[in-house]
């Protein structure tokens, strides 16, 4: 067999595992377990705020007054505790939230390598950045589409409710537990972000 037909069965192989991480991340973003609700810092805010103190912000929980349903950017960190299978961490950056215009950018490490998916609605393009070299999936743009703007949409929803102090976690399911943490609110992203290099 040649290099180019190895080359082709390696990129078939990075695609089909693409697929499966994504799958598995659009469950642990869309699954939280709405009886417990989630929580800030995994336990109980004393007295308004997490050192103890108090924070005068109209907030019954002590939290900051966070708009994450209007935000229009976000960036955070994931952090999945699996049951069945090794942890995973990915890190989100999300602009023009809400829009068709939505441009994704996730980040993790698998089995040592990095990887990169950037999906963009206002391009209707998507990349991954796998094995040293980024790989146009614009051809498949809407299936990375669905897969990872349902996974940002179920992350957001989770987080509807956090209050802006410290991490939110909630467990999933099957057991699985989510954390999301390194918040950060409506933070300025550069649109090269969302565009291989």
């Amino acid at each position: 067999m040649d290099r180019k037909g190895i080359s082709k069965i390696i990129l078939v192989v990075i695609v089909v595992a693409i697929l499966a991480v994504a799958s598995i991340g659009v469950y642990l973003a869309m699954s939280g377990d709405s009886s417990n609700g989630g929580n800030n810092n995994g336990g109980v805010i004393e007295n308004g705020s997490e050192d103890g103190g108090t924070v005068d912000n109209g907030s019954e929980d002590g939290g900051t007054e966070v708009n994450v349903e209007g935000a229009s950017s976000l960036q955070f960190k994931v952090s999945v505790d699996l049951v069945d299978a090794d942890d995973v961490e990915y890190s989100y950056m999300v602009k023009n939230a809400e829009t068709d215009n939505l441009m994704l950018r996730i980040e993790m490490e698998s089995e040592g390598e990095e990887l990169i998916y950037i999906v963009n609605g206002a391009q209707q393009k998507a990349w991954v950045y796998s094995d040293g070299e980024w790989v146009d999936l614009s051809d498949a743009f809407p299936s990375y589409w669905d897969t990872w703007s349902s996974a940002w949409e179920g992350y957001r929803t989770n987080l509807l409710d956090w209050t802006g102090v410290g991490d939110w976690t909630y467990t999933t399911p099957n057991g699985d537990s989510v954390r999301i943490y390194d918040v950060l609110v409506n933070p300025s992203l550069a649109d090269s972000l969302f565009e291989h290099s």
